[in-house]
């Protein structure tokens, strides 16, 4: 008998990165020196590095590096990147993060 193990994580334990992965395809626009430190951090190689700067669109940029690099260096790949973020887009993540508090919100 096959027995399926599943676990379930509660969403303050998702990562800042994966819970806002919509958000951050959508809205990061500097991407190149983002790509830079991922590369000199070690979390890309050159080879991917240079597949997705190739890339003509940011959105398309961002899709293949969530598909690809961050989807298989895991939890310290993602720290990485959001370290990065938070300096290359730190409005953005500022305003994921008010979001994600429920702060910010205008009522009329």
């Amino acid at each position: 008998m096959k027995v399926n193990h599943f676990i379930f994580v509660s969403p303050s334990e998702v990562h800042f990165v994966d819970k806002h992965q919509c958000d951050l395809k959508a809205r990061v626009n500097n991407i190149g020196p983002i790509l830079d430190k991922l590369l000199e951090k070690g979390v890309i190689r050159q080879e991917v590095y240079d597949k997705i700067r190739d890339t003509p669109t940011t959105q398309e940029k961002m899709r293949k590096l969530f598909h690809g690099p961050l989807k298989s260096g895991g939890q310290k790949a993602k720290d990485v990147f959001y370290q990065i973020l938070e300096k290359e887009e730190s409005y953005l993540v500022d305003d994921l993060k008010r979001k994600e508090s429920g702060a910010g919100a205008i009522w009329n």
